[in-house]
């Protein structure tokens, strides 16, 4: 909730206020992927950051862009916890540990593959969510206050 609220909250709102959606939006994209840099521990290592960068900016570009559209904070956020459960505990891929499906045995892919499969999951989640805001989320006209 944390990172909507900075990123897809009243600083994005602003931004778009200010100088447009799509500078704001990538603005917000570009904050979200280095943040991520820090919160993954990966500040130095240049392959990580990068891959790291690509995918966490492409779903900041993403979660922005659904914010953008809706004038609203939900789907954006609900998006987000989606997929950080089912990455986090469903899959066990993230700072939580083992949680629901737990890998044992096998080998750890070091080549190639190994970088496409890590790829991949950057890549084709934020692409998917990219379609699904771009074909499927209505455009909202302007902001509405709760009351």
């Amino acid at each position: 909730m944390t990172e909507e609220l900075i990123f897809r909250g009243a600083l994005l709102y602003i931004i778009i206020q200010k100088i447009g959606s799509r500078k704001g939006i990538l603005i917000s994209a570009i904050s979200f992927g280095i943040y991520h840099w820090f919160s993954f521990g990966i500040l130095g290592n240049i392959v990580a950051m990068i891959l790291v960068f690509i995918g966490t900016g492409l779903m900041g570009y993403a979660w922005a862009w659904a914010f953008s559209k809706t004038k609203s904070i939900l789907l954006p956020f609900g998006l987000h916890l989606g997929w950080n459960f089912i990455h986090n505990t469903i899959f066990s891929r993230g700072p939580l540990g083992e949680l629901v499906l737990i890998s044992k045995g096998g080998t750890e892919l070091t080549d190639w593959i190994s970088l496409l499969n890590f790829v991949s999951g950057l890549v084709i989640v934020p692409i998917l969510i990219l379609i699904y805001v771009r074909y499927f989320v209505k455009q909202e006209t302007e902001f509405t206050s709760i009351n």
